[in-house]
Parts: C-alpha cells; sequence; structure tokens
C-alpha cells in the first residue's frame, strides 16, 4: 500500500485520488492542487512564504490585458445596445466592429497561453493518470469559448467571447493562488512544530566545538547550548545549569531549574544559563520530533466527513459533466448553438468540487493546528470527530481532578512486626521508589523527611492498580491498596484495624504494607483538589455533558469529592471494575470520554470512545489515548471539548455551503440565467468561503 504523501508547497496530504500510481522518488515534485503548483511558481517557495517571481507578473499582465479585452467587448455589445448589423450599420462602423474583434482576439491570445495553457498542461496530465478534475472542466470551458470566438473573427459573424475566456482564467486562477494561501495557512502551526529546532547547533569534536546543521547530531554527541537558546535534541545536562522554558511540552509557564544529570527536551528553550548537553534522542525521536510525527499521522488519517466527502468528489467530475451536455441541449432549444455553449460553460465554471474536497479536510487541519497550539495533541483526524459526539465524560480521581501530590500525614506501625519501625519506613520507600503513583511519592518524600534511606529490594513489580511487590532479603514485601495487602496478609493487627477505621472516617487515603503474611504498617495520606477543577466541572456540566467519577479510593473520599464537585462518584474500583462502569455509562448516556493519567487507567481509556490522557508533557508514546494533553490543567481539557465541537460545526457549514451551492448554482446555470463569468466568480467565491471559515477556527 502506498504511503500518504504530502504537497509539496503547502504540507497537506496529496486527495488519494491525485497521487501517482507508483510511490515518487525523494526529487519528485508534488503538488494536491494546481493552486499549490501555482503558488509555490509564484513564491518560489516550499512550505513556507517567498517573495513574487515572474509568474505573479503573469497574472498581473494577465489582468491589465483581460481589462482591455472588457473595454473593447463593451464596444461590441453595443451592436445589441443600438440594434446595430453589418446591413443597417454605416461602413466606417462595420469595419471598427471588425477591428475590434481582432484586436481582442490579439488581448487575448496571450492570457490564453499565460494562464490557460499551465491549467491545460495540468489537465492533460491527470487525464493520462486517469483523473479527471476541476482542470479539465476549466479548460473545455474556456476552450470552447475561445475557439467559437476566433471562428466567428475569421467568418466576422456572430459573437465572440473572449472577455468571457479570459476573465474566468484570471479568476480561476487567483481563486486557485488563494485557496492554495489559505492551505499554507493551514499547515503553518506545524511548521511552526518543526521551527522550533535550531537549523545550526554547536557540537564538541575532539576538543572543540564546531557548528554543524541539527540534522547531523547522533545520539552520544555533546551539545553546547547558550542562554537564549532552543534545545535541538533530548538529553542530559553534563555541565552547568539553567532554567528551562518547558511551556511547548508541559504548559507550564514558569522555567523550570535544571541542573547537572537533569533531562532536557527538543523544542524547549534554554532562559539564562549555559549548558553542554549530551544527546539521548535526536531528530524524529526527540520529544518535539515525536510530536510533529503525530500531528503530520494525525492530518493524514480521513475521518467520517471526510470519507463521505471524497466519494460524493470522485463522482461529481463525471456527473458535472453530462449536466453539462444537458444543459447546452436545453440552451440550443431556448436559442441555438450560441446559448447551448454559454449554458455548457456556466455548468462547467460553477460546478466546484474543490469546496466539497476541502470542507472537511480544511477544518480538520486547522483544528490540529489550533489544538497543538493549545497544548492539546490528537492522535488522529477522526479523534476530533469523535470527540465532539461524546455525551459524558468520566474522570479518574488521582491525578487528575486532584493534584496529585499526596502528602502523607499519618502513619501507625505493628507493635510486633517483624522487622523494626525504621525499618519498615525503609522498606516502604525503597519499594515505593519503584513507582511514580502519588502515594508512593509521598512516601519517598516522608521517609526523606524522617532520614531514613530507602531499602534496597529485588525483583520489584507493579500489580496494575493494587500496588508494588518486592523481595528484601528472604522477605517478601508488599505496598498496595487495603483489598490487596488483606489478600496475601494473614496476620492483621488489631491496632491496625483499629487505626484503619479512623483513617476513614477522617477520609484519608490508605496505603498499606506487609512483610511477608503479616501487615506491619500502615500510611495515612491526603490530597487536594486542583484549583480549576471546580470550574472546569461546572463549565462541563453547562455545555451538558454527563459527568461521572470513577476512583479506586475507598467511599469515603469519593463521597468527598461527590460534594465538593456536585457529580456522581463511583469509589473502590479496580482497573476492572472502571472498564465495567465506563461500558455502562456509554449504554445509559452515548458516546463516553475517559480522562486519566493514562498510566494505571489504560484499560478504561481504551475502553471509553476517547480516552484522553492528562499530563503527557514530553511523554507522548501513550498508545491508549486518543487525545494527549499536555498539561495537567483542567481547563485544557474543556477547551478541547469546545474546540472539537466548534471544528465539527465549521465541517457540517462547509458541507452545507458545498452542497448547497453546487445545487443551486448548477440548476441556475442549465436555466441559462448565470453568465458564465459570474459562474465562474461564484466558484472562486465558493472556495474562499471554505477556506476563510475554516481558518476562523
Amino acid at each position: 500500500m502506498l504511503q500518504p504523501l504530502l504537497c509539496d508547497y503547502c504540507s497537506l496530504p496529496v486527495p488519494a485520488r491525485l497521487q501517482p500510481s507508483q510511490q515518487p522518488n525523494e526529487s519528485d515534485i508534488l503538488y494536491c492542487c494546481y493552486g499549490c503548483k501555482f503558488a509555490a511558481a509564484v513564491t518560489q517557495a516550499r512550505g513556507e512564504h517567498g517573495q513574487a517571481n515572474w509568474l505573479l507578473t503573469r497574472l498581473g499582465v494577465s489582468v491589465f490585458l483581460s481589462m482591455g479585452v472588457m473595454i473593447f467587448s463593451l464596444a461590441l455589445y453595443s451592436q445589441d445596445v443600438y440594434g446595430l448589423s453589418v446591413t443597417n450599420a454605416p461602413p466606417a462602423a462595420v469595419h471598427l466592429i471588425g477591428l475590434f474583434r481582432y484586436i481582442s482576439l490579439i488581448m487575448a491570445t496571450p492570457v490564453f497561453a499565460m494562464l490557460g495553457l499551465p491549467i491545460l498542461t495540468n489537465a492533460a496530465t491527470q487525464l493520462r493518470q486517469r483523473i479527471v478534475t476541476t482542470d479539465g472542466l476549466v479548460v473545455l470551458g474556456v476552450a470552447g469559448a475561445f475557439v467559437y470566438s476566433y471562428i466567428s473573427t475569421l467568418c466576422e459573424s456572430g459573437r465572440v467571447y473572449y472577455e468571457t475566456a479570459c476573465m474566468v482564467l484570471v479568476l480561476v486562477t487567483l481563486g486557485r493562488y488563494l485557496e492554495a494561501t489559505g492551505r499554507l495557512k493551514a499547515s503553518d502551526a506545524f511548521a511552526k512544530l518543526g521551527a522550533l529546532v535550531p537549523d545550526e547547533v554547536s557540537v564538541r569534536r575532539a576538543s572543540s566545538y564546531e557548528q554543524i546543521a541539527s540534522d547531523a547530531v547522533r545520539v552520544g554527541d555533546v551539545l553546547h547550548i547558550r542562554a537564549g537558546q532552543c534545545i535541538a535534541v533530548d538529553g542530559i545536562i553534563e555541565q552547568g545549569q539553567a532554567h528551562i522554558d518547558e511551556q511547548l511540552l508541559t504548559g507550564e509557564s514558569d522555567p523550570i531549574a535544571k541542573q547537572v544529570g537533569d533531562i532536557v527536551h527538543a523544542g524547549t528553550l534554554n532562559v539564562d544559563g549555559d549548558l553542554h548537553v549530551r544527546a539521548s534522542a535526536v531528530g524524529e525521536r526527540s520529544a518535539v520530533g515525536r510530536l510533529v510525527a503525530l500531528l503530520e499521522l494525525a492530518k493524514l488519517t480521513p475521518g467520517r466527513y471526510q470519507r463521505i466527502a471524497d466519494r460524493v468528489a470522485s463522482a461529481f467530475v463525471p456527473a458535472v459533466i453530462v449536466m453539462a451536455i444537458v444543459g447546452a441541449c436545453l440552451g440550443y432549444h431556448r436559442g441555438g448553438s450560441v446559448s447551448a455553449m454559454m449554458t455548457a460553460l456556466s455548468v462547467l465554471l460553477i460546478s466546484c468540487p474543490c469546496a466539497l474536497g476541502l470542507a472537511t479536510p480544511m477544518a480538520i487541519w486547522i483544528g490540529l493546528g489550533r489544538a497543538a497550539q493549545m497544548g492539546i495533541v490528537f492522535r488522529d483526524g477522526p479523534a476530533i470527530e469523535r470527540l465532539a459526539m461524546v455525551h459524558a465524560i468520566a474522570f479518574d480521581k488521582t491525578g487528575t481532578l486532584t493534584t496529585g501530590q499526596t502528602q502523607l500525614i499519618a502513619s501507625v506501625y505493628a507493635e510486633d512486626s517483624l522487622v523494626s519501625t525504621s525499618t519498615n519506613l525503609s522498606l516502604a520507600a525503597g519499594l515505593a521508589h519503584a513507582s511514580t503513583h502519588a502515594s508512593s511519592t509521598a512516601i519517598v518524600a516522608h521517609a526523606r523527611e524522617k532520614s531514613v534511606t530507602p531499602a534496597t529490594l529485588k525483583n520489584t513489580k507493579t500489580v496494575p492498580g493494587q500496588g508494588l511487590m518486592g523481595e528484601y532479603q528472604t522477605h517478601s514485601i508488599r505496598l498496595g491498596s487495603e483489598a490487596y495487602i488483606r489478600e496475601v496478609a494473614l496476620a492483621w493487627p488489631p491496632q491496625l484495624d483499629e487505626q484503619i477505621q479512623q483513617y476513614r472516617a477522617e477520609a484519608l487515603g490508605l496505603v498499606c504494607l506487609s512483610v511477608d503474611n503479616q501487615c506491619v504498617a500502615i500510611f495515612g495520606t491526603t490530597e487536594t483538589l486542583r484549583e480549576e477543577a471546580a470550574s472546569a466541572v461546572q463549565q462541563l456540566a453547562q455545555s451538558h455533558y454527563d459527568l461521572r467519577i470513577f476512583t479506586g479510593d475507598h467511599a469515603v473520599r469519593g463521597s468527598r469529592i461527590a460534594e465538593a464537585l456536585g457529580v456522581q462518584v463511583k469509589a473502590e474500583l479496580t482497573p476492572a471494575d472502571k472498564v465495567e462502569q465506563v461500558e455502562r455509562f456509554r449504554h445509559e448516556k452515548g458516546s463516553v470520554a475517559m480522562v486519566g493519567d493514562g498510566l494505571n487507567d489504560a484499560p478504561a481509556l481504551k475502553a471509553a470512545d476517547v480516552g484522553i490522557a492528562m499530563g503527557c508533557g514530553a511523554d507522548l508514546t501513550r498508545d491508549v489515548a486518543d487525545v494527549c494533553l499536555l498539561n495537567n490543567d483542567l481547563m485544557i481539557l474543556v477547551q478541547a471539548m469546545k474546540l472539537s465541537r466548534r471544528t465539527v460545526r465549521t465541517i457540517k457549514l462547509n458541507l452545507f455551503w458545498a452542497f448547497a451551492y453546487n445545487i443551486i448554482g448548477i440548476a441556475l446555470s442549465m436555466t441559462g440565467i448565470l453568465n458564465p463569468i459570474l459562474a465562474a466568480g461564484a466558484m472562486v467565491v465558493s472556495s474562499i468561503f471554505v477556506v476563510t471559515n475554516s481558518i476562523r477556527l
């Protein structure tokens, strides 16, 4: 299967029906439409804006000549106004009319050569590939008008329509150019991400540093990054310290202090230090490279609306040709051969599958780019459409609605423990080191405060949604939820049972530690809601989303969250229980989005219609998530929901316009009401409407 191809000018996907039958070479230049081909030649730019050159002059000269043709055409139209003909007109007027015809021919011929021949060449190339596009329709219409006028001029009888052919070519070329620049604007957001990596970097070679191209950097190279420079690779600081602006990846507006041994990411900014960084990931494997790759993949994946539009567009051109023939027959019946030609020309020019083909992808591309600027990464284009169809949202609690920065505020140890109290804390901290869970982080921090060194355990293992296990000397150590520890701890001291009841009454989180088959310690943790949680939940509720919270925490803490946010909570759920709740929620309310941290919530994210992972930051490898929020701000989730709905509304409006415009326009053209010039202008307006309506996103 051929790989999706990108336009050499706007970097957006080339429609499947316009792709060559064989995979092109890397040196081959491909364009998604004639407009991009023309725009690339005008600007001499590939994926970026350039300076106008002689091809734009062609358009300017053509406009000048077309205006001249229009002036002489007005004089020729005076025959109809004053009822003049060859038989009753003065001899001087007859000669002058003939002269005006030849002058119009002389002025129109360069216009046809400069603007018409490139379209004809493009249409012929596509026809050889058995592809019929709107270029073919334009060529048929313009060539018919020009040939008819040429014959009328030589025969010195009949009307001429040079002004129609010229103005159609000018309007079509100008419209295609504006359409191509709109496509380029749609891809600007993607280009800006790639531009975050500097073109050249300073790399250590032997005993000195030298400037080389960024794409020549290899893993293991040491880069010198001065203050104010963007970092080109993912790597580890070997020398120096600085504040790093990571807003692109984490959404955190305040620069983060980094020192020797810390990790830095490509696309971030060195604010104020002098760093020497050893590269650990370069190019597409770096953080910004993976982000760009995800966005490129997203815009190549057609959604439901685009597939519908593509199917209609593929049958549109043949249908228009048939309707043009029917219109010609009707026109001949109304007013002879001239009316037949003008009616067919209007039908060919008014039809605009360009608007139909652009309706969905333009909105999706701009939506993806806008989302990336907001810190939202969609896995594919259809994910935006699926998110817009969501009726219900389920939240994980820990790390999603709460800060995730759990504090250990209470602890109790069994009096007859197999090991000492300090050793118990050391074991808990040693095992907690193997996890990034908020409760584990709190235990490690508590041990540090108590000046207790974490023990070194072997064969540590994570039990998803339940806890951790490992080995210390000859002992089996487990750390996790009460339910998990009760499965293995046969000995459960009464004093710990009493303490559990007290912790529950205080709505504290519970973490239990067991050594072999005995529970030896209980830790009480607490966490706080995010500052924006209540506001975000309120806005989502006002947008008529049904909301639920699914948590593995105990019921008391769940009820506290329910009271604080006014949302129904299902507590004490295992990962399997969350999946069951998501499916039940879908059955009750319809399409469901699940919001979580993407780690222990992976099964639930996968089970939902749309999985949303929060706080991805530089970790964009969470394949279970359809949407990655680069930071932990819940208001970004609100913006994602609004953006998805706006994008789909834009798609629907574009499609409505494209269908309505073509149906009404072709009907008017077949009745002879629309002049071909007005038809060509309407075609241009149709495409520009779709582009500008999408750019409003």
